[in-house]
């Protein structure tokens, strides 16, 4: 396939991570359509509200007859109502895929952006952000069984705390928690919206072509630090030599 014919849906393509994704996808040729609750004013932006299954419903109607080869989701919810994250975060992706499945090209990609959070507790998240992150990655793991007669891959990416165009202003080089997070992270730096975007850009690509069911983690390999070496390294401990 040659990269200029991709044609990929990006949901919440017009901040954050999802705008990056869309920008490396465009730069490399591909024709992006993002999908958001945004009004759009040009012909590659859908508005839906993934909250309402009927808008979901008309969404290959307004694709048309093109074929879909790659469909990264990449939306959040961001409100109180437990009912509501359930249905943006992890439903509407199930009813994506399903209203687009006769849409699929041949060899397509679908990529679920998760969290750590589906593995890992993060204080500052609730219980449903927890819950629904962990059923994402189950749900990528059911699409890739259930599609992958198909040739439709899927796989899920899990981002920790990265910086973005939303936070930048507050992670700057100088912050200290910007500063714990590095000195406790392998390669001792933060991650960005490119590094899952450069990643999503991989896995949807035919060099990814065997790959499909995986969960991978992004943190800088900080996930298999051990609390103990986190530990001794905040409070500078050490074993004793002798």
């Amino acid at each position: 396939m040659n990269r200029s014919s991709y044609i990929s849906l990006v949901t919440g393509g017009t901040r954050g991570i999802g705008a990056e994704i869309v920008a490396v996808l465009r730069n490399r040729g591909d024709k992006v359509f993002t999908i958001s609750r945004r009004e759009g004013k040009t012909s590659d932006h859908i508005s839906m509200d993934l909250s309402s299954k009927e808008q979901i419903s008309r969404l290959a109607k307004r694709i048309g007859r093109r074929k879909i080869d790659n469909l990264i989701f990449c939306h959040r919810y961001r409100g109180d109502s437990f009912s509501e994250e359930l249905q943006i975060t992890f439903q509407s992706v199930h009813q994506v895929v399903n209203c687009l499945k006769s849409r699929f090209s041949k060899k397509s990609s679908i990529v679920i952006v998760s969290s750590v959070a589906s593995q890992f507790i993060i204080d500052e998240q609730s219980f449903a952000y927890h819950g629904t992150r962990a059923a994402l990655e189950n749900l990528s793991r059911y699409l890739t069984v259930n599609f992958g007669p198909k040739g439709i891959r899927c796989n899920c990416v899990m981002p920790t705390t990265l910086i973005k165009s939303e936070n930048k202003h507050f992670f700057t080089k100088n912050n200290p928690v910007r500063k714990l997070l590095e000195d406790i992270t392998p390669l001792r730096r933060m991650g960005n919206a490119s590094d899952i975007a450069h990643l999503c850009e991989f896995l949807c690509s035919d060099k990814a072509s065997f790959i499909s069911g995986q969960s991978i983690t992004v943190d800088g390999g900080l996930s298999v630090v051990s609390q103990e070496t986190i530990a001794r390294r905040l409070t500078d401990l050490s074993h004793p030599t002798s």
